[in-house]
């Protein structure tokens, strides 16, 4: 037997009972939300579009923020932002007025204590249906602020292990340096002696007689000076700065720079890299860290005796669609055994003294600059670590031109 209502046909009555079923699941489905909205540990708030208002907030903006919910309605966001933040926000503001799709962001909130917490946010537009005007903002937020610390410790974690390794490859070049200062230093010596005996000899010298030799003496302790800047600027622990950097000069100076501990090892270094090569933006210091990490590797497998046959180490560079360049560290060593990924294993090592995190350390930074290392092995002897970095914006407008 079938049931109708009223005189309704029977096809008709069932889509009436249809069309109450679906909006009594409609406000099923509504209560059950705001039911969790109201016990969710997420903030869910609500926000008038122009200076942000609350116009709603869950009861999690007591346990997130100190506020009551009747404190903090009323209140705009603006007033709560770290003042770091506010003009940030002000001027990213239009994105977030999109019609379609959400936008998430980052930030420190003042709880009603004053101290300061990470919140995760996502927030929706509503608009009106008809005329597309902006109605309010939905947002939920989360408390990020362990995550955040944890990244901060992780980040410093990082700047120390860089450093460590930059003093560690110091420390595996100390002889080659010590050499490269012992020339200057005996330089002055000489110079210094060869007036004293003139003095001695003649018991008075002229300004002319006197002012070349000075002015060896000036040049000479500039240049045992400039050996010790760099040292310190490699050594020295400082934030990373990105500029436009000269590839070719960059391993000019570091090649001359490992010049004595090629010579110590027997080792010929060259530089083969075209004279202009476009530019990357990059850390100078990092860029140094990694190549003169690479170079040093490259000298110690090609070592041999003073009366052997020297072996070579050399850098070259290739471009990939204009867009990345790729500088290479070539060596006639013995070459790489086993898994060549495994290099790059932290505390992974091959050398009897080696702490195995040179490599590690050179492919993240590599990779911090939105680049790739990876090495290779060459038929026969030798083999090959490959730097790939992306060029600067300015370097691929002109050679797209």
């Amino acid at each position: 037997m079938i049931l109708s209502s009223g005189n309704k046909p029977p096809m008709e009555a069932s889509r009436a009972q249809q069309g109450q079923s679906a909006l009594t699941d409609d406000a099923e489905r509504n209560r059950l939300l705001a039911e969790m909205a109201e016990q969710s540990t997420d903030m869910i708030s609500r926000h008038t579009p122009q200076e942000w208002r609350f116009i709603y907030a869950s009861p999690a903006v007591t346990h997130l923020l100190g506020y009551s919910v009747d404190e903090i309605i009323g209140m705009s966001a603006y007033e709560l932002y770290h003042p770091d933040e506010v003009e940030d926000f002000k001027r990213r503001r239009p994105s977030v007025f999109y019609e379609k799709g959400f936008y998430t962001h980052t930030y420190r909130f003042r709880c009603k204590d004053g101290h300061y917490t990470w919140l995760e946010s996502t927030s929706r537009s509503i608009r009106d249906a008809q005329s597309g005007e902006l109605k309010e903002i939905l947002v939920v937020s989360r408390d990020v602020s362990r995550r955040i610390e944890a990244e901060a410790r992780m980040l410093q974690y990082q700047k120390e292990l860089n450093r460590a390794s930059r003093l560690v490859v110091m420390g595996e070049m100390a002889s080659g340096l010590a050499h490269e200062l012992n020339q200057p230093l005996t330089a002055i010596v000489n110079y210094a002696r060869g007036i004293e005996r003139r003095l001695e000899a003649k018991q008075s010298l002229s300004l002319e007689e006197v002012t070349p030799v000075l002015q060896r003496i000036t040049s000479t302790a500039m240049r045992a000076g400039g050996i010790l800047h760099r040292m310190m600027d490699f050594a020295r622990k400082q934030e990373p700065v990105r500029e436009r950097l000269d590839l070719h000069g960059l391993i000019d100076d570091l090649l001359e720079f490992c010049a004595s501990s090629a010579a110590q090892s027997n080792v010929l270094l060259e530089n083969r890299t075209p004279a202009i090569l476009p530019q990357v933006m990059a850390d100078r210091v990092q860029l140094e860290q990694v190549f003169l990490n690479l170079i040093l590797n490259a000298i110690e497998s090609c070592q041999t005796k003073p009366e052997d046959e020297p072996l070579s180490v050399w850098i070259d560079a290739s471009l990939v669609k204009n867009e990345q360049v790729i500088i290479s560290v070539y060596d006639q060593g013995e070459g790489l055994s086993g898994d060549v990924e495994q290099l790059f294993e932290q505390f992974f090592t091959t050398k009897a003294e080696g702490l195995g995190m040179g490599l590690s350390i050179s492919r993240s930074l590599i990779e911090a600059h939105g680049g790739q290392l990876r090495g290779e092995k060459l038929p026969g002897k030798g083999s090959a670590f490959h730097v790939v970095l992306p060029l600067s914006l300015s370097s691929v407008e002109e050679l797209n031109e």
